[in-house]
């Protein structure tokens, strides 16, 4: 190794932190500032690819103001060789903690995570996929802010073209072990679901200390991400929140299309799980970790005397205000006083001008598997307007089918209810407004993620059985006045099913389904 330059510029150099084949990496000093900082050093000479990849990194960099992305602070070149000058991260790394701590806790990597999902957030929105989302590339500062780094192969596109100008097709960029199935076939091509499948990776590694695809880059361990098997967290680790581990499994999807498509909702449901416990102790916690010593363990947030007088009078107004008709038609109480055990939907049928005072019929079966029994209770309309609304129903949670005739129209829609605990939100299911269709029944669906809501129609396969055998309703000539039955499939969910009688009147039939992931 040659020796250390005292000064590279204006900076004073302090030490030498890294080198590889393609460059270095110094800790120096500013001149007027006196602050530390990084200098990258390309050393690798010749590649006009890598040197305009280089200068492309510093330009992002220098663009972004986040919190949670590390400032570029300068680029220059001195000779022939390029340099970029960072903000310098006085901690670690999320791969040195892990090297140190095997694993991570719950609280931690929810942490980690949702700074890094927030960091996401703000590159995407200015058009930029990191494309090397990893442990190694997430950097924590000893006051336990999040920081992510190197966006050497990231992708932007050109405002012209709309593609990246620096990446041919059917080139493979990135970390094996957390690349998603399509950078394999070709790194040019892909979105933002990239960085969330590499996200939903990095979180597996932090709660079990192993990744779910190990290997390098051979042809097992492409088969095995493109399959998308892997062993579930909790079998790892027992401890690993349910909850965090649904959102992993909603981010390493093999299919783009079923993956988490919405970064905010990724950032939404960390959020939520994180605001059990103080935000100042869960940073203090990761602080401790940096500092190595034993951080003492986390108890929920404890809510205050005066904020529990406030819920319980608020609460007792509302039923009082609420009164008779909620008792008798709604059951809302029920939600009211136990939210753990209830859950609350709404129903819109969308009306024609003429029709608008013309009730829509509803009638709820449960969801057993088996028999699907009828619900003795109802949803109770209330008529005008272009939208014909419900009152609330209130119901146990679990999973249901309801059948709606309006008009000609007949449609079955099935869903998944959570408490009002679980999911503090009315569930609404939008019917759409009657028309005019032919002879021939027209069947169209609506499918969704049961549990994240994310839309699985391109993804699901609605079948008939027809003369011995399923085969895809689209190829199919279905008429009203028969019976049919239905199998709806999606890969990676349980499969429902449906033996429904179609009047002569009913003209149209619309699948609304919310499908299991098989691993829930």
């Amino acid at each position: 190794m040659g020796k250390i330059p005292e000064k590279i510029d204006k900076y004073l150099i302090e030490e030498l932190i890294a080198a590889g084949g393609m460059g270095e990496v110094y800790r120096g000093i500013h001149p007027t500032l006196k602050r530390p900082v990084i200098l990258k050093k390309l050393t690798l000479k010749g590649n006009a690819n890598i040197t305009e990849r280089f200068k492309r990194e510093a330009r992002i960099l220098m663009d972004f103001r986040n919190d949670n992305i590390v400032d570029v602070q300068d680029h220059f070149v001195q000779g022939r060789t390029h340099y970029i000058v960072m903000e310098y991260i006085d901690g670690l790394s999320v791969k040195d903690l892990l090297d140190e701590q095997r694993y991570l806790d719950n609280c931690t990597t929810a942490w980690i995570a949702l700074h890094t999902a927030i960091a996401l957030r703000y590159a995407h929105s200015k058009g930029v996929i990191h494309r090397d989302i990893k442990p190694g590339n997430i950097l924590i500062s000893k006051k336990g802010d999040i920081k992510l780094a190197d966006f050497g192969i990231a992708s932007t596109r050109d405002p012209e073209t709309g593609e990246d100008t620096l990446t041919t097709d059917g080139t493979t960029l990135g970390t094996p072990a957390y690349m998603a199935p399509e950078q394999f076939e070709n790194s040019r091509t892909v979105d933002h679901r990239a960085d969330l499948y590499s996200l939903g990776v990095m979180m597996y590694e932090m709660l079990t200390g192993l990744k779910p695809f190990p290997g390098g880059f051979t042809p097992e361990t492409i088969r095995l991400i493109q399959k998308g098997r892997y062993k579930k967290p909790r079998r790892v680790n027992p401890a690993v929140s349910p909850a965090l581990q649904s959102i992993i499994n909603s981010l390493i999807k093999p299919n783009p299309k079923s993956r988490c498509r919405d970064i905010n909702t990724v950032i939404r449901r960390l959020e939520k799980w994180l605001g059990r416990y103080r935000e100042d102790e869960v940073r203090e916690r990761l602080c401790m970790m940096l500092r190595e010593d034993t951080p003492p363990p986390l108890h929920p947030k404890k809510t205050g005397l005066r904020t529990l007088i406030i819920t319980i009078g608020t609460i007792l107004a509302a039923a009082a205000v609420i009164g008779t008709v909620c008792l008798k038609f709604t059951g809302i109480h029920n939600r009211i006083f136990s939210p753990a055990e209830y859950g609350q939907i709404r129903l819109s049928v969308g009306a024609d001008e003429s029709d608008r005072f013309r009730l829509p019929q509803a009638q709820l079966f449960l969801d057993d598997g088996r028999d699907y029994p009828a619900i003795e209770t109802g949803l109770i309309f209330i008529p005008g307007g272009r939208q014909i609304r419900s009152l609330p129903l209130v119901l146990a949670p679990g999973g249901y089918r309801l059948k709606t005739t309006y008009g000609t129209k007949v449609i079955w829609t099935s869903f998944t209810l959570d408490s009002w605990k679980v999911n503090p939100h009315t569930l609404e299911l939008a019917i759409p407004a009657d028309g005019t269709e032919p002879a021939l029944l027209q069947v169209t669906m609506q499918v969704h993620d049961a549990l994240t809501g994310w839309d699985l129609t391109e993804a699901a396969l609605l079948e008939v059985y027809k003369d011995g055998r399923f085969t895809p309703v689209t190829v199919t000539a279905l008429y009203s006045g028969a019976v049919y039955n239905f199998r709806m499939t999606a890969d990676g969910y349980k499969k429902q099913e449906w033996v429904l009688k179609i009047n002569p009147a009913e003209r149209s039939l619309l699948f609304q389904a919310d499908l299991e992931p098989l691993d829930h």
